[in-house]
């Protein structure tokens, strides 16, 4: 049954990356979102549009260099947003809606101040079907009034491994990874 499921992710992200994203996810786009660092290899589809918030990153692990060793990049691609902070803030929250990802994929926020020093991290795991809600981050160090504050957002997969179940029972990657997800919005208090 979990297999099951996971195909019907997997499936669902590849129709997903064909449709247009709903109208209503970009009228909620209150962040004002630029494209950030995107990488990944050979294996690997990454896209970004700032306008709407969306992130897609899909992942076809067609290589295995050795028993227990993964390689290539895994797909990374990261929206940056930066507020100015009126008084010091403690908390950034990062909402997403329409969230399609299969098990591996991981949302991903770093919150940085000035000078590039980190304030806060915080992740959230896949598998998600069509899900919606947000990542709160609370901040290591308050940032100080008036600074600068930049939210790194983004969707990033790990290394492909071919599922290799006979190899000291590591079960490896699945032959597809993926996931779309929309951001529309970010606050920082």
């Amino acid at each position: 049954m979990f297999r099951i499921g996971t195909t019907a992710i997997a499936a669902a992200l590849l129709v997903a990356g064909s449709i247009a994203p709903a109208e209503a996810s970009s009228a909620n786009a209150t962040a004002s979102w630029k494209a950030g660092p995107a990488n990944g290899d050979a294996s690997t589809f990454h896209q970004v549009d700032a306008g709407t918030g969306e992130i897609t990153i899909f992942q076809h692990n067609t290589r295995q260099a050795g028993t227990v060793h993964c390689v290539g990049e895994g797909p990374r691609a990261t929206l940056v947003g930066e507020q100015v902070t009126n008084s010091p803030a403690s908390m950034v929250r990062v909402d997403y809606v329409d969230a399609i990802m299969t098990e591996h994929p991981i949302i991903d926020v770093i919150v940085m101040g000035s000078n590039g020093r980190v304030l806060g991290h915080k992740a959230a795991f896949g598998p998600k079907y069509y899900e919606s809600g947000s990542v709160e981050v609370p901040l290591f160090k308050k940032s100080k009034a008036g600074e600068t504050v930049r939210v790194l957002t983004g969707l990033q997969v790990h290394a492909g491994c071919l599922p290799h179940p006979f190899v000291l029972g590591l079960a490896g990657s699945r032959p597809l990874e993926g996931a779309r997800v929309t951001f529309p919005s970010f606050s920082v208090s």
